[in-house]
């Protein structure tokens, strides 16, 4: 099939969307297809041998997004004479790009699947306008989210039409542990890691604080939190650290590159993140995949893919998710247990898996329009 892949956003900007659409891409490709990436983000032509379209013209200053006609102008010739079989949009919380794609697609009959990677929690009134405006709910396009949690958001928009849950992808054998790494406990603290941006949604100032109560009558070489990544809150987060008095023991790294981030997890003990409105969690399923127990919020995305007192801790809210950091440091059995589970592959995530779903998305679109 000749594929499009469109999005507002792609590589070099770093995030979920664009490494999950990278990705799925070269899944594509070695499984034969020709795949074409649209987008709105500037950069090379090319990335590891994907031939990519970037929408040129103005963006909203501190935001990269589109609000120009030309932008969606260039957007609808390049949908509409790309002789494309299929349309893959990728969408995200605020996407005009996205949406227009969808829109063209509509109105045009070209076959779409269009991919939701947010949870949109509190777009229902928009959502119910452009439905109305549109005609998604009426339209031939295949809908898809990377969970259940985000595919229930989208009810506003599709009404009573069929979403897909297709995780996102990862490389299960690129993140396991390597061959002959030990099972038994480390010594030390016991190593708490969470990777995310430091963005409010993403609540890394809440995770700071729970971990801070958590340990705070522990002694000081007890256990250690590694959150990695950057964002416009890192200035808020380092100031909740300084008052608590926890600088030796939460440590803010930046952003690091996935290699990194493996090894990182490859030495840690286990992995968390305070998040509600997470779609997915591709980052907790990374550190799944490298044999670490998820500590995580019960209202995530995450839940589709992790199973409470099995291979994971699912939280309520912030004072279970305190109590469940300080419950794995002291109680070891427990730990194990997580951890033995944890180090079992995780089912039906693999590209080898997720690729061939979307696959036939695609050809259930194809034969909507035909």
């Amino acid at each position: 099939m000749k594929i499009a892949l469109v999005s507002d956003w792609f590589v070099p900007r770093l995030g979920g969307i664009e490494l999950q659409m990278r990705d799925l891409a070269l899944a594509l490709k070695a499984r034969g297809h020709a795949v074409r990436v649209i987008c709105g983000v500037a950069g090379e032509r090319e990335v590891e041998g994907i031939a990519v379209d970037r929408l040129s013209g103005p963006r909203l200053p501190g935001f990269g997004i589109a609000v120009t006609p030309g932008v969606f102008a260039e957007l609808r010739g390049r949908i509409v004479e790309g002789g494309y079989d299929v349309v893959h949009i990728h969408c995200g919380n605020v996407a005009p790009i996205a949406h227009h794609a969808m829109q063209v697609c509509i109105r045009q009959r070209i076959p779409a699947v269009a991919t939701f990677h947010s949870v949109l929690k509190y777009y229902d009134l928009p959502l119910m306008a452009l439905d109305a405006l549109h005609g998604y709910s009426r339209s031939a396009l295949r809908f898809t989210a990377v969970s259940t949690v985000a595919g229930a958001a989208l009810r506003p928009l599709v009404k009573d039409r069929p979403v897909a849950a297709i995780a996102n992808g990862i490389d299960l054998a690129w993140w396991a542990r390597p061959a002959g790494d030990p099972d038994a406990p480390r010594s030390g603290p016991i190593e708490f890691v969470s990777v995310t941006r430091l963005q409010k949604r993403k609540r890394a100032r809440w995770l700071a604080r729970a971990f801070a109560a958590a340990v705070r009558d522990l002694p000081a070489d007890s256990a250690r939190l590694t959150i990695v990544g950057d964002g416009d809150e890192m200035a808020a987060i380092r100031a909740i650290v300084a008052r608590a008095g926890m600088a030796d023991r939460i440590v803010l790294t930046g952003r690091e590159e996935r290699e990194a981030i493996r090894v990182r997890l490859h030495a840690a003990d286990a992995f968390v993140l305070a998040s509600r409105l997470e779609a997915f969690g591709i980052a907790a399923l990374e550190a799944r995949a490298s044999g670490l127990p998820v500590i995580t919020m019960a209202q995530s995305g995450a839940r589709d893919f992790l199973r409470h007192g099995e291979d994971a801790l699912l939280a309520g809210d912030d004072t279970e998710l305190a109590d469940q950091i300080r419950a794995l440091i002291e109680d070891g059995d427990l730990r194990a247990r997580l951890t033995m589970a944890a180090r079992r592959p995780a089912i039906g995530v693999d590209w080898s898996a997720v690729a061939p779903l979307y696959a036939a998305e695609y050809r259930e679109a194809i034969a909507a329009i035909a």
